[in-house]
């Protein structure tokens, strides 16, 4: 299923918005980082550079065939051997299913710019699953204000509401930051089953 209100725009738009290596390194994207997931990963803005900051690998999933088209073509331009990409909806098992050869090995899942999704607790609820016993998301969203692009003001969470559907989903927050000038940052770490 496409998210309410998640269309792209043009790409060169896009970009102006973020740095993505700077926010990937403020939210703890490193070396330390075997595997990571960007859910969502769109034109590629945060899985190149996360690439080339973690240990090992990458996977981008998308709903939109373009998005992954747009991806391979940049991964063959940079050379870069360690992302694979999916085409599918991580709200669906089929998908779930698709990322079975990563489950256990998963320790970083990208949340950038989606929870303003009808159900943003199916997706935290998904990473949960995914994710190993030591792992981390990452989340980034609009500022609840005038922002040049995002969501409608009515459904842009609010930093409160996301930790608040975390926590519900078995996370606790490590870290929140301020990513100006249009974003805020969250880390939450999968809380150990006692």
């Amino acid at each position: 299923m496409k998210y309410r209100e998640s269309g792209m725009p043009e790409e060169n738009m896009w970009q102006t918005f973020f740095d993505p290596v700077e926010i990937l390194k403020l939210l703890e994207v490193n070396k330390s980082v075997n595997t990571l997931l960007d859910i969502g990963s769109g034109y590629g803005t945060f899985l190149l550079p996360a690439a080339k900051l973690v240990s090992n690998k990458v996977v981008g999933i998308d709903i939109e065939r373009e998005m992954i088209n747009i991806c391979e073509n940049k991964i063959k331009g940079h050379k870069l051997k360690n992302i694979d990409l999916i085409l599918g909806d991580i709200s669906t098992k089929n998908t779930i299913n698709d990322l079975k050869d990563y489950q256990g090995n998963i320790d970083y899942i990208c949340l950038f710019n989606i929870l303003h999704c009808e159900n943003p607790l199916d997706i935290l609820n998904a990473a949960y699953s995914l994710l190993n016993d030591n792992g981390k998301i990452g989340v980034i969203h609009w500022k609840n204000e005038n922002t040049p692009r995002g969501p409608s003001m009515e459904i842009r969470p609010t930093p409160e509401m996301i930790n608040k559907w975390a926590v519900a989903a078995g996370f606790y927050l490590y870290k929140q930051i301020e990513l100006p000038p249009y974003h805020y940052g969250m880390v939450f770490i999968k809380k150990h089953e006692v």
